[in-house]
């Protein structure tokens, strides 16, 4: 009560009827409202209570002598400067001026929009508003949000009327909507948003169309209804048969047309949109700047761009996430098997289609790996059976593939080495099976294997125990034969380390074999010295010698001492023509460590 006494004697009545306050008083008022312990904001508030009449009267005759149209610029300075008295006389704040300015201008753009035909606002009313913001101070940042709530549907409906019948807006059209977006005046960022809400309202029945009719093609009847909770008679399905009745790929029907479309709706209407998201470096060639000297190679950093999409089907919730992947899936296929004119057109565009349904980049490759995955698999299966291996030929193939499908080339490599391996495996199985397999055959499964650079044990999934009786079954006939010998150790290096083997399990399996083959020698030896079969048994001795040589003699047999001595001798003594003097004394040698002799 101190304080509103104080501004009533502080209040000075001039000649011409108005009143101010001095800047002593304004002073003093100060000094006062820290005497009665007021703080900054209450003092602001009983100042507010006091003059805002005031203000609220000449602002509120100033926006309606505004309004009534014909703001010259004589008018406006006559304004202003009642105005501007006004807020010097009492000392007043921007803030408080704007607070009470802000619902005049609201309300004369409101009167505006609801006495304006179609809701756009003639060019006189604009100057108006434009006048009115110079007379209350206001920028037209600050008018964005009413002139939103006011003008938006009238330029949404702008927006339809240019879709036209066509659902594209023609180029002619474009900057008419940039006029009436400034007409109305919104921002760009509001008007952007209204005009993808406009799309995104275009674009739903598209949409739903081409969700309906995939769903047709993957479903039956009875899916459908307890999808849609709806029965569908037969002729709801085209040519009144069923769908394929299971949830993949369907064949029949066309969708195609109407996806490009959609495409092209999106795409012409400049939806699509390019963010950048890194930079690389790339190399130039730049002439010289002397006349006749060579290019000079340059490296600039060049902006990475990405499309992104900000309207998708998913997201404005006219189509499941299950039925847009099937969708693109039905897409990538036919722009892949597609043989017509149109092949390049739609191969071109599996990614813009695979961003308007909302897919990842991932699951877009995700499902074009799925279709790919088969289309590797049928034709590396079909050409390994042919040809037995890939050539240059397939290869480009498949890398045509890659493109075709929007496959990398890291997951096409994946791709390859996983289908080999299934093949393979499959081989794998198939051969040893069979109940055929023979060591040849057993020697081109291995170098097969060796060739296409898989592990046998890691990539074909063949078990330790198969890996050693592979070895045994492989070099057991050129044991046998003589023709892997002491002399030929690399050779069976070389076959233990393709298959994966370490160095003390080809040994092993070596050690294994001769002993098994020794026992059986030694049975024979015997068998021919009972029965005068001299000759034959000493034939015998010199495969059992053979084989000694690979474990030093030492092949662990058990015989009489007798018939140790009488088998030597006969070995001994038998015709040694052609063969020199070490030789003849090393196999000796070995001869009495496998009969167990004393040297």
């Amino acid at each position: 009560q101190t304080l509103q006494l104080f501004f009533m004697r502080s209040v000075k009545s001039n000649e011409d009827g108005t009143k101010n306050i001095s800047e002593e008083s304004y002073g003093l008022l100060k000094e006062l409202r820290s005497m009665l312990g007021l703080s900054e904001e209450e003092g602001v508030g009983q100042i507010r209570a006091f003059f805002g009449p005031e203000l609220q009267s000449v602002l509120s005759t100033a926006t309606e002598e505004i309004s009534r149209g014909n703001a010259t610029e004589e008018l406006l300075k006559n304004l202003k400067e009642k105005v501007d008295k006004v807020i010097a006389d009492f000392k007043l704040d921007e803030d408080m001026v704007r607070t009470y300015a802000g619902p005049l201008y609201d309300r004369a753009v409101a009167q505006i929009g609801a006495n304006t035909p179609g809701g756009i606002p003639s060019t006189e009313e604009v100057a108006t508003l434009v006048s009115l913001r110079t007379l209350l101070n206001i920028s037209e940042e600050e008018t964005y949000n009413i002139h939103l709530s006011t003008f938006g549907t009238a330029y949404k409906k702008g927006i339809k009327e240019a879709l036209g019948t066509t659902g594209v807006i023609r180029e002619e059209f474009r900057e008419p909507l940039n006029v009436l977006r400034s007409r109305l005046g919104m921002s760009a960022d509001a008007a952007k948003e209204i005009y993808m809400d406009a799309i995104g309202e275009r674009m739903t029945p598209m949409v739903e169309f081409i969700s309906n009719e995939m769903e047709r093609l993957v479903l039956t009847k009875d899916q459908l209804a307890q999808k849609r909770g709806t029965d569908f008679g037969e002729d709801y399905f085209k040519d009144g048969s069923k769908a394929s009745g299971k949830l993949g790929l369907g064949t029949d029907g066309n969708i195609m047309s109407d996806i490009m479309n959609l495409i092209d709706f999106y795409v012409e209407n400049g939806i699509v949109q390019k963010e950048v998201v890194g930079t690389k470096k790339v190399e130039k060639k730049v002439p010289s700047e002397e006349e006749g000297g060579e290019e000079k190679t340059i490296t600039e950093e060049e902006p990475v761009y990405e499309s992104t999409y900000p309207i998708t089907a998913t997201g404005l919730g006219c189509i499941d996430a299950q039925v847009a992947e099937l969708c693109y899936r039905q897409f990538v296929v036919s722009s892949f098997t597609d043989q017509s004119p149109n092949a390049p057109r739609y191969e071109a565009a599996k990614a813009t289609f695979g961003g308007i349904l909302g897919l990842t980049t991932d699951k877009m490759e995700e499902i074009g790996s799925n279709i790919g995955g088969m289309v590797y698999d049928n034709y590396i299966t079909n050409s390994m059976q042919t040809k037995g291996a890939l050539d240059q030929q397939d290869m480009m193939f498949l890398a045509n593939i890659q493109g075709k499908l929007g496959i990398s080339a890291e997951k096409g490599e994946e791709m390859l080495l996983d289908t080999q391996k299934k093949i393979i495996s499959e081989e794998a199985s198939t051969l040893f099976d069979s109940g055929e397999v023979t060591p040849e055959k057993v020697k081109e499964f291995r170098e097969k294997c060796n060739s296409m650079g898989l592990d046998l044990e890691i990539d074909v999934g063949l078990t330790k125990s198969r890996l050693v009786s592979m070895f045994s079954m492989e070099i057991t006939p050129g044991i046998d034969s003589g023709e892997i010998t002491m002399e030929s150790a690399d050779l069976l290096a070389e076959i233990q380390e393709s298959l994966g083997l370490t160095e003390e399990e080809g040994e092993e399996v070596v050690a294994k074999l001769i002993q098994e083959r020794a026992n059986g020698i030694l049975v024979d030896i015997i068998g021919c010295m009972l029965r005068g079969m001299d000759v034959v048994a000493v034939e015998s001795m010199e495969k059992l010698v053979q084989y000694a040589a690979f474990v030093d003699g030492d092949l662990g047999l058990e015989l009489e001492e007798s018939n140790a001595n009488k088998a030597f001798n006969l070995f001994e003594n038998k015709d040694w023509s052609g063969v020199d003097e070490e030789t003849i004394e090393k196999q000796k040698a070995l001869l009495k460590i496998a009969f167990g002799m004393s040297s």
